[in-house]
Protein backbone atom coordinates (compact mmCIF):
# COMPACT_ATOMS: atom_id res chain seq x y z
CA UNK A 1 0.00 0.00 0.00
CA UNK A 2 1.43 3.18 -0.99
CA UNK A 3 1.87 6.02 1.92
CA UNK A 4 0.66 9.67 1.74
CA UNK A 5 3.17 11.96 2.54
CA UNK A 6 2.28 15.76 3.24
CA UNK A 7 3.58 16.77 -0.06
CA UNK A 8 1.12 14.38 -1.88
CA UNK A 9 -1.41 16.07 0.49
CA UNK A 10 -0.56 19.71 -0.24
CA UNK A 11 -0.39 18.92 -4.29
CA UNK A 12 -4.36 17.30 -3.75
CA UNK A 13 -5.22 19.95 -2.18
CA UNK A 14 -4.33 22.86 -4.45
CA UNK A 15 -6.92 24.45 -6.51
CA UNK A 16 -6.25 24.57 -9.90
CA UNK A 17 -7.50 27.47 -12.06
CA UNK A 18 -9.13 26.80 -15.55
CA UNK A 19 -6.02 27.22 -17.58
CA UNK A 20 -4.01 24.44 -15.45
CA UNK A 21 -7.13 22.39 -16.12
CA UNK A 22 -6.77 22.75 -19.70
CA UNK A 23 -3.51 22.40 -19.94
CA UNK A 24 -3.99 18.84 -17.83
CA UNK A 25 -6.70 17.99 -20.38
CA UNK A 26 -4.62 18.61 -23.03
CA UNK A 27 -1.45 16.53 -22.03
CA UNK A 28 -3.57 13.74 -21.23
CA UNK A 29 -5.10 13.74 -24.77
CA UNK A 30 -1.42 14.14 -26.53
CA UNK A 31 -0.22 11.13 -24.11
CA UNK A 32 -2.93 9.05 -25.27
CA UNK A 33 -2.89 9.94 -28.66
CA UNK A 34 0.73 10.00 -29.02
CA UNK A 35 1.14 6.18 -28.81
CA UNK A 36 1.04 3.96 -31.98
CA UNK A 37 -0.54 1.28 -29.43
CA UNK A 38 -3.26 3.13 -27.76
CA UNK A 39 -4.45 4.19 -31.86
CA UNK A 40 -4.30 0.69 -32.41
CA UNK A 41 -6.76 0.26 -29.62
CA UNK A 42 -8.97 2.73 -30.66
CA UNK A 43 -8.88 1.54 -34.51
CA UNK A 44 -9.53 -1.83 -33.54
CA UNK A 45 -11.97 -0.94 -31.10
CA UNK A 46 -13.93 1.45 -33.57
CA UNK A 47 -17.47 1.92 -34.32
CA UNK A 48 -18.47 -1.36 -32.82
CA UNK A 49 -16.95 -2.06 -29.67
CA UNK A 50 -14.70 -5.26 -28.52
CA UNK A 51 -14.60 -7.20 -25.25
CA UNK A 52 -11.04 -7.51 -23.54
CA UNK A 53 -10.57 -11.35 -25.30
CA UNK A 54 -11.03 -9.78 -28.99
CA UNK A 55 -8.64 -6.65 -27.59
CA UNK A 56 -6.00 -9.23 -26.41
CA UNK A 57 -6.92 -11.66 -29.71
CA UNK A 58 -6.81 -8.73 -32.07
CA UNK A 59 -3.24 -6.23 -30.78
CA UNK A 60 -1.19 -9.33 -29.56
CA UNK A 61 -0.74 -7.47 -26.19
CA UNK A 62 -0.89 -8.91 -22.63
CA UNK A 63 -3.43 -7.93 -20.16
CA UNK A 64 -0.90 -6.10 -18.19
CA UNK A 65 -0.20 -3.99 -20.97
CA UNK A 66 -3.89 -4.04 -22.36
CA UNK A 67 -4.71 -2.47 -18.97
CA UNK A 68 -2.34 -0.07 -18.99
CA UNK A 69 -3.23 1.10 -22.34
CA UNK A 70 -6.58 1.02 -21.99
CA UNK A 71 -6.87 3.12 -18.49
CA UNK A 72 -5.08 5.94 -20.03
CA UNK A 73 -6.98 6.35 -22.76
CA UNK A 74 -10.05 6.16 -20.64
CA UNK A 75 -8.51 8.61 -18.53
CA UNK A 76 -8.21 11.13 -22.06
CA UNK A 77 -11.76 10.29 -22.31
CA UNK A 78 -11.05 8.50 -25.68
CA UNK A 79 -12.66 5.27 -24.45
CA UNK A 80 -15.32 4.00 -22.01
CA UNK A 81 -15.86 0.47 -20.52
CA UNK A 82 -20.00 -0.55 -21.05
CA UNK A 83 -21.71 -2.19 -18.34
CA UNK A 84 -21.44 -5.16 -20.51
CA UNK A 85 -17.64 -4.99 -20.25
CA UNK A 86 -17.08 -4.14 -23.72
CA UNK A 87 -14.92 -1.20 -24.59
CA UNK A 88 -16.53 1.55 -26.96
CA UNK A 89 -14.97 4.64 -28.11
CA UNK A 90 -16.56 7.72 -26.49
CA UNK A 91 -17.64 10.91 -28.43
CA UNK A 92 -14.45 12.65 -28.68
CA UNK A 93 -12.22 9.08 -29.27
CA UNK A 94 -15.22 8.78 -32.23
CA UNK A 95 -14.02 12.35 -33.58
CA UNK A 96 -10.58 11.52 -33.73
CA UNK A 97 -11.14 7.93 -34.99
CA UNK A 98 -10.61 9.91 -38.11
CA UNK A 99 -7.46 11.30 -38.25
CA UNK A 100 -5.65 7.84 -36.67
Amino acid sequence: MEEIDEIDLFLDSQVKTEKELMQEKCEKTYNAASSQTRRNIMRTVCFLGKRKVELLKETGLDEAALKFHTEILISADFLFQDEKGVYRLTELGLKVLPKL
